[in-house]
């Protein structure tokens, strides 16, 4: 038992790391290193480890047992703290923050966006049925960030990955809005996360501008109220860092 627990951490050694820093910066509200956080994360897990297992396909291997440690971690984490590591330790995710161009933003209508938001939990349903019959990995073939983070892919995979990388320049995270498989579980256990970033409505003067600035679209405005979409943030915590009345904390 001891020899299977050290070659497990063994083989995500690295990924522990970069989980339990992602973790601490959160706690510690260390916004500025967050960037820093994600550029390392693309060297790192991104082009030096190949993002193997897949970030985005890890729901897959507990199928397939190769990689199930990390979504196991990753789901632990988010239970307790929301999508933290989405928003300060995925590679894909960084990826998409490095090339985003604010002043070309695109706003995907509140409608459109919602509906949108279901193609990740269409594809999560097709390719859990496809791992399960086939007991193979079968995302893999598809998943873009892997051609980016490898150099190779089939062909299919390279065009979504161009696809992708384009529409990221104009909608900020659009892979982890709408295709991430990974995303789409994340956001329906984050829902009941015990900790994550709330708003306090004695200090919210409804200004909107955390709404605005939310890269995942996860703050809306109803009927003269602020919320928070626990489902959908990812705790990046640039809400806080905006508001000069506090409103958004950590609990």
């Amino acid at each position: 038992m001891l020899e299977q627990i050290i070659d497990l951490l063994s083989r995500y050694y690295l990924w522990i790391i970069f989980l339990g820093a992602g973790i601490i910066v959160y706690l510690l509200r260390l916004s500025p290193l967050r960037k820093v956080m994600l550029f390392l994360s693309i060297i790192v897990l991104g082009f030096y480890l190949g993002a193997c297992p897949c970030p985005a396909g890890s729901i897959f291997h507990i199928f397939t047992s190769v990689g199930a440690f990390l979504f196991i971690l990753v789901t632990i984490i988010t239970i307790l703290f929301g999508r933290v590591y989405c928003g300060w330790v995925c590679p894909l995710g960084a990826v998409q923050e490095l090339i985003y161009v604010d002043r070309y933003k695109i706003k995907v209508p509140k409608r459109l966006d919602r509906y949108l938001r279901y193609i990740r939990f269409v594809i999560l349903g097709i390719f859990l049925y496809l791992t399960i019959i086939s007991s193979r990995y079968m995302w893999g073939k598809y998943e873009p960030f892997k051609v980016l983070f490898n150099f190779s892919g089939s062909r299919l995979a390279f065009i979504l990955l161009l696809v992708v990388l384009g529409l990221s320049v104009f909608i900020e995270r659009v892979y982890c809005r709408y295709i991430c498989p990974m995303g789409g579980f994340l956001s329906i256990i984050a829902r009941f996360s015990i900790f994550g970033v709330r708003i306090d409505k004695n200090k919210c003067v409804n200004c909107q501008r955390c709404e605005r600035l939310c890269p995942m679209g996860a703050i809306e405005n109803k009927e003269g109220k602020t919320k928070i979409n626990k489902g959908e943030c990812i705790d990046c915590l640039r809400c806080k860092e905006i508001c000069s009345k506090g409103a958004p904390g950590c609990r």
